[in-house]
């Protein structure tokens, strides 16, 4: 019986990769994305510089993880933003 609970109660917190609902209702997707200029997936700081001296700030809805340009830290060779995992719905 106790396992039958712990259980349901993983599976009811789990959260699935394919198929999520999205804080505005709508079912989407996760994708994650690679690039040399994204941090290894396991990283977990809030702050990033990537390997072109570019110096980026985590933000995104649960779930995922965009990288936003600090502004004063820019050069010709930093993007605004990078995403490394984003719903299939994000603009």
């Amino acid at each position: 019986m106790k396992f039958v609970i712990a259980m349901t109660l993983v599976c009811a917190f789990a959260m699935p990769v394919v198929g999520q609902t999205t804080s505005n209702g709508q079912s989407a997707k996760l994708i994650t994305y690679s690039s040399p200029m994204l941090p290894p997936d396991n990283y977990k700081g809030q702050w990033w510089t990537s390997p072109q001296a570019c110096e980026y700030s985590r933000a995104g809805r649960p779930g995922e993880t965009v990288w936003y340009l600090i502004s004063n830290t820019a050069h010709a060779k930093c993007p605004v933003r990078l995403i490394q995992r984003a719903y299939s719905d994000y603009n």
